[in-house]
């Protein structure tokens, strides 16, 4: 084995980690950002007349059990029985408004910071080169983390400090083993990017696309608005 084939294998490794923790922190918040951007507001919508259907068919059944009772006045504990079965839908639909916040600060910080991208991957891949925990043995995990964190708020300074910490304790790999997990690691990104958010991406870039789907979830809305006014005015 010669020095110059070890340390192309090991720069084709850490151009592959890149690769991966770019996917991860970078890409797929991004990509799940901008679908919750075109979308996010009519999930959250069809999410809620899920629950009022669901809610109203809690009603029917009770209504129907109670011989044709219609007044919830008597019946004592609907509305714990009603918080009881929609609770799952009640926490999803909370959990994707916060992920809709969530998503438009992450827009906002890709936005402000277009011009820095380039120079903000150079910095983390030289980070990578110097203190990725698969290349190092790290007495913890702090400093990666915050590489990540540097990384992922598109702090340069911070990442122009990190590249220049020298830590020695580097991991022995032999040739066989580095072509193994250079494999091993261009086969677990290739499906990555088969899995979501990833395989949106394209679909993201189509104007066609997006109107297609946009009218599709409003078309489901529409069908639900429909089976609820029917399952309301069977109550009244």
């Amino acid at each position: 084995m010669s020095l110059n084939e070890y340390n192309n294998l090991l720069d084709r490794y850490v151009k592959l980690l890149f690769e991966k923790n770019k996917l991860i922190i970078r890409d797929a918040p991004y990509i799940e950002s901008k679908y919750l951007f075109y979308f996010g507001d009519l999930m959250v919508r069809e999410l809620e007349h899920n629950k009022i259907i669901k809610e109203l068919r809690i009603k029917q059944n009770i209504y129907e059990n109670y011989f044709g009772l219609k007044r919830e006045r008597e019946i004592r504990n609907i509305q714990r029985e009603i918080k009881r079965q929609t609770e799952l839908l009640s926490k999803k639909i909370c959990d994707l408004e916060k992920k809709c916040e969530l998503s438009r600060n992450i827009l906002t910080l890709r936005e402000e910071n277009e011009n820095n991208s380039d120079l903000v991957d150079s910095l983390f891949l030289d980070v990578i080169s110097v203190m990725h925990p698969s290349i190092y043995n790290l007495k913890s995990d702090e400093l990666w983390q915050k590489a990540k964190n540097a990384y992922l708020n598109y702090n340069i300074a911070t990442l122009r400090l990190l590249k220049n910490i020298k830590i020695n304790r580097v991991k022995k790999f032999d040739i066989v083993d580095l072509k193994n997990e250079i494999f091993l690691l261009e086969n677990e990104i290739m499906c990555m990017k088969r899995r979501y958010p990833y395989y949106l991406e394209s679909n993201l870039s189509s104007i066609e696309w997006i109107s297609s789907y946009n009218k599709e979830i409003n078309n489901r809305i529409k069908k639900l608005e429909s089976e609820e006014k029917q399952i309301f005015e069977n109550l009244v």
